[in-house]
Order: C-alpha cells, then sequence, then structure tokens
C-alpha cells in the first residue's frame, strides 16, 4: 500500500492543491490520528508524483517571497488514484494494534505488574476515547473525520473492553 501518495492523489483530487492546504486539512481532520503520514511525507509524495508524471506544478506568482506551488493531477495521476483507493478498500489488513499484542503476553508477567499495566492501558483507553468525542463533536455531521473518529471509538471501546476481561481473569 502506497498511503502517503494516496493520500496526496487524494486531497488534490478533493481541491486540496496547495501543499499548505493539505497540511491543514490533514491536522483539521486529525489524519494522523488514522494514518502515517509526517509532515515532509506531503512533499516526499509529491515530488515523487511529479517525478512519475502523476501530477503537475505550476508556480503562482505572489506578492512577496517565492511563489506557490498549485499541484494538479494528470490522467495517470487520476489512474494512480483509482487503482491505490481500490488496493486500500479490497485491503484484508485489520486495525493493527500494540495493546492488544501486550495484552496476549501480560499472563507471562508477575501478577501485579500486568494487572497495573492493564489498569494503566484501561485508564489510557479511557482518555482516548474521550479525546475522540470531543474531537467527534467538533465535527460536521457528515464529515468523513467524525465517520473515522466513530470508527476509532468502537476500536477503543473494543480494546477497553478486551483488556477489562484480561484483568478479570488474573485477578
Amino acid at each position: 500500500m502506497q498511503q502517503p501518495k494516496m493520500i496526496v492523489l487524494g486531497l488534490i483530487a478533493q481541491g486540496y492543491c496547495y501543499g499548505f492546504e493539505m497540511e491543514r486539512f490533514i491536522d483539521l481532520s486529525k489524519m494522523r490520528f488514522w494514518a502515517r503520514i509526517g509532515k515532509s511525507t506531503i512533499y516526499k509524495a509529491l515530488r515523487d508524483l511529479l517525478k512519475t508524471g502523476e501530477v503537475t506544478e505550476k508556480k503562482e506568482a505572489a506578492e512577496r517571497g517565492p511563489g506557490k506551488a498549485v499541484f494538479s493531477l494528470t490522467k495517470a495521476g487520476n489512474n494512480k488514484l483509482v487503482e491505490l483507493v481500490s488496493e486500500a478498500l479490497s485491503s484484508r489488513e485489520s486495525v493493527y494494534s500494540d495493546r492488544i499484542a501486550g495484552l496476549v503476553f501480560a499472563r507471562g508477567l508477575p501478577r501485579e505488574i500486568a494487572l497495573a499495566e492493564l489498569e494503566k492501558s484501561i485508564t489510557g483507553i479511557g482518555l482516548a476515547i474521550e479525546y475522540v468525542e470531543t474531537e467527534r463533536d467538533q465535527k460536521d455531521e457528515s464529515s468523513t473525520a467524525r465517520i473515522v473518529l466513530d470508527f476509532y471509538k468502537k476500536v477503543y471501546q473494543a480494546e477497553r473492553e478486551a483488556l477489562i476481561e484480561m484483568k478479570a481473569v488474573l485477578e
């Protein structure tokens, strides 16, 4: 999966044609909550997409400083976006969680340590659920960010339930 390229192509397709607009959208939508895309990743993906001819760049004049780069998709870029979105939607990869990996091996720890670590994790997930709910309530009812935040709330709730069950087994 070429997630950064899909994200950048998708953002351009949705009208985010400047790097700073893409960065702003990523921040406002809390995309880094569910996607591994660093600040420099956007610009690396843009450079790679320019090299492969999947996006074009046009410089816009500015009153001060260097002009802004305006990016647009080429036909090859549109085709690549279709390919990457199709690949992503047909993925059989599940949500990866370090917490669940820790849960699997918690029984191998001394009981007191396992219980303490499980309790810390349960508390932390509770805080994450509160954060997701707060962020979600600030989003438009139909926004993609709200849909993604609802998904992660359910994931966190399921992880929390599993940790509570493991804690009960160890008590």
